[in-house]
């Protein structure tokens, strides 16, 4: 370029064409493979939890299922755009999942569950791996692994089906691509991210809270902006993805309940919704990461990792790892959930990619004795979230967990006030239970020729021993329709069953089921020739 006098001024140099370019999906190590090894386990361990809880769903991991079972219904009458388009509440990519997983699977509350686990753990650690290579080396990647597969939160969240831990991997995705495209230099794999992101706003609508910091950050830092075909790339492919099924809502007249779905939501605790420049709030997603998300050990570790970040960071400037980036994101993600007006634990699940990077990376950059022990011991806090987790050892037994609207400070809302170490539980399950088989029940009063099922008014919405969505689902595997509300009597007509929820019923002998809470359980069955008679079906206790 020439100046006013003719002589030539020198540009600044693009940071990112200094650089080497390595490849952004490496060929797996022992490292890597130690990655890999920590994601079937993690799996498998689910696989085993399914296998042995009888628990009936509840609260939201029962509404979702109820969804991914209707989306069955559609594929199978050749429905499916229909059902897609149709408005709800949330995006349809969770339950498409659960939908297709049925079909190739078997109906089952298991096999939704599962189908996360199998796409959506390996997701998860790759994008963690990838990131903490980026970050301190090949040893950082696997130690980041580890510790997202062992926040306590994201446990027990893939053992139900819910929405946010398919988010959270995608979200890590969608930031690892934003970081291995190197400021959009890369356009394929620019396309890639927004294709990630994409997917993720289909997921749930919050996915651009999580990314937004990110973003920010690739656009300025390294003069990202300059790549404009990698940034057309991954906003083409980000639209193109996620863009229709909200324009289809918008069309149909449904832009506040797409607000609510955001952030606004229903029926919000007080302790969920504190005022905006209020202590509380400004303190809320704190208490719900070291009292939900993580724990005290591993909320430690985290802390640890992100002040070290901000202090290399602020001396160094490093270009060559993304330790800024994620820090951008972090902080991006954490002002947002702040302004939002509805809070809630599980939103910190999302964060886990920037916390479990920068709660590692530190620990390989230390002296080896110091590192040696520092690893111990984050495998050891590990260990001890699955223990409570996974087993549910030391759990209380108590329904009102905080994913239970009835719980003691209402719905997700963290305990405060004081520092948890362990837990035996945590959000909206446990360790499994083996008991009662609710399940068991339903499909024995099928095999007796029972049709349909009905219950009481002392089953509740919102119950994590016997909820009423809960039974739906179960009637649904069962193969039993759902008696309506206005068409239940006392007396049942034939091939029709009631559940009696109760303490105790005089003179109709022992109840079917004995509930955790408890309560117990009999069964009305409508007779042939009229009338009904209390009875367990045959091999139920």
């Amino acid at each position: 370029m020439l100046g006013a006098s003719g002589g030539s001024v020198a540009t600044a140099p693009d940071p990112v064409a200094r650089r080497p370019r390595a490849s952004w999906l490496p060929r797996p190590g022992s490292w890597a493979w130690g990655a890999i090894a920590a994601a079937l386990a993690f799996v498998a361990l689910t696989a085993w939890w399914l296998s042995v809880d009888r628990s009936v769903q509840y609260n939201d991991a029962a509404q979702h299922l109820f969804f991914a079972f209707s989306f069955r219904d559609a594929i199978d009458h050749g429905a499916l755009l229909r059902a897609v388009g149709f408005g709800q509440f949330y995006p349809p990519a969770t339950y498409v999942l659960g939908a297709v997983a049925t079909l190739i699977g078997g109906v089952s509350v298991a096999t939704p569950i599962l189908a996360q686990n199998v796409v959506y753990v390996p997701l998860l650690a790759l994008a963690c791996y990838q990131l903490g290579r980026r970050t301190a080396g090949p040893a950082a990647g696997l130690l980041a692994v580890l510790f997202a597969l062992g926040a306590p939160l994201i446990v027990e969240q893939f053992h139900v089906f819910m929405l946010d831990a398919p988010l959270t991997a995608v979200v890590a995705v969608t930031v690892w691509l934003l970081v291995a495209s190197e400021h959009f230099s890369r356009v394929g794999v620019a396309a890639l991210a927004g294709l990630a992101l994409g997917l993720a706003i289909l997921t749930k609508e919050l996915a651009p809270a999580y990314v937004v910091g990110v973003l920010a950050c690739t656009l300025v830092r390294g003069s990202g902006w300059r790549h404009w075909r990698g940034l057309l790339a991954f906003a083409i492919a980000a639209l193109a993805v996620g863009a229709p099924w909200y324009v289809r809502q918008l069309a149909l007249g449904h832009g506040s309940m797409l607000l609510e779905a955001a952030g606004s939501g229903r029926d919000v605790p007080a302790a969920a919704a504190p005022a905006l420049l209020s202590l509380s709030n400004l303190t809320w997603y704190g208490w719900a990461t070291l009292n939900g998300l993580l724990f005290a050990p591993l909320f430690a570790f985290a802390a640890v990792g992100v002040g070290v970040a901000v202090v290399r960071v602020s001396r160094t400037r490093p270009l060559e790892d993304p330790t800024f980036d994620l820090l951008c994101g972090l902080g991006a993600a954490w002002l947002l959930l702040l302004l939002m007006p509805h809070h809630d634990m599980r939103y910190t699940m999302e964060l886990i990619v920037f916390l479990a990077v920068l709660g590692t990376a530190w620990i390989v950059r230390l002296a080896p004795p110091s590192r040696a022990v520092t690893a111990t011991l984050l495998l050891g806090a590990i260990a001890a979230a699955h223990m409570g987790a996974t087993f549910g050892l030391g759990a209380e037994g108590t329904p009102h967990l905080p994913g239970n609207r009835r719980a003691t400070y209402g719905e997700g809302v963290p305990p405060r006030g004081h520092i948890i170490a362990y837990a035996g539980q945590d959000y909206m399950v446990s360790g499994p239970h083996t008991h009662p088989d609710v399940l068991g029940l339903f499909r024995a009063l099928r095999r007796e020729g029972a049709t349909s099922i009905g219950w009481d008014d002392q089953v509740e919405r919102w119950d994590s021993t016997f909820e009423a969505i809960g039974l739906v689902d179960f009637a649904y595997v069962a193969g039993l329709g759902v008696i309506p509300e206005e068409a239940q009597t006392s007396i049942p007509a034939p091939r029709q069953a009631m559940l009696i929820r109760a303490r105790s019923l005089g003179g109709a002998g022992p109840p079917c089921l004995r509930l955790r809470d408890g309560t117990n359980v009999w069964v009305h069955v409508g007779l042939a020739g009229g009338g009904a008679q209390t009875r367990c079906p045959a091999g139920v206790t």
